[in-house]
């Protein structure tokens, strides 16, 4: 069944716009055909009644579940080529609520303005996989930050993957037992070169936990998707 977002007005529902043409030109949506609407919140089940103009009729709410039971954000180092994208997209899939991309000491590419192509991208693939996996919200992909930035994000829970940590006791797998839901977590990945000595000991005076993200090391975009699975897998353990 396919899944759009808008906003529902009484028994209507009103697609985003930028939506409307993919639904009716490239899906090809037909008269009569069920859809779900999320209006960032809430799935709700509709018809199609008319296409010119679109009248799309609410039915009922979708009372199943699909975001996690945590209030998870991902704060990863951004990466060269389309590592990022697929950070974002198949971390939307994993459930992940928010992303940071940010720069470190040893990130190698540097973007020239707070907003460019690459982060509009990284937005539209957030929407892509919200609607291929019919999630509720679209997970938010801030502007970029620095390090120093992120390690200042209160949460709950401040996780940082750190590759000299890897093959100890203090994994990621085991941490994730101590997450309750409801509660917010941070988890920060860093760029290829991994995060120096110097920013791990910054992330320890800002409280965060050290993890291990098991006995290899991974690569970037790898460790963004392992740290949500495991996350994502903890929180709907029931």
């Amino acid at each position: 069944m396919q899944h759009y977002f808008g906003t529902i007005a009484g028994d209507n529902a009103i697609i985003d716009g930028k939506q409307v043409h993919h639904m009716i030109n490239v899906r090809r949506t037909n008269i009569g055909e069920h859809i779900e609407v999320s209006d960032g919140s809430e799935a709700y089940l509709c018809v199609v009644e008319s296409l010119d103009p679109l009248v799309v009729r609410v039915e009922s709410k979708i009372e199943q579940k699909r975001e996690l039971d945590i209030d998870l954000t991902v704060a990863f180092a951004l990466l060269k080529g389309d590592h990022n994208d697929l950070i974002v997209l198949k971390g939307t899939e994993l459930g992940v609520g928010k992303f940071i991309p940010f720069l470190s000491s040893r990130t190698i590419i540097a973007p020239k303005d707070e907003t460019d192509n690459r982060l509009l991208r990284l937005r539209k693939k957030a929407e892509e996989g919200a609607m291929q996996c019919r999630r509720e919200t679209i997970p938010e992909v801030t502007e970029y930050a620095r390090l120093e930035d992120v390690l200042k994000i209160k949460a709950d829970h401040k996780l940082f993957a750190y590759e000299g940590m890897a093959g100890t006791s203090d994994d990621l797998y085991h941490y994730a037992s101590k997450i309750e839901k409801r509660q917010s977590v941070l988890v920060v990945i860093g760029p290829e070169g991994g995060f120096s000595y110097e920013e791990a000991r910054l992330a320890l005076d800002f409280d965060f936990e050290l993890v291990s993200l098991g006995r290899r090391i991974l690569r970037a975009e790898t460790a963004a998707l392992y740290a949500a699975s495991i996350l994502s897998a903890a929180s709907e353990n029931d």
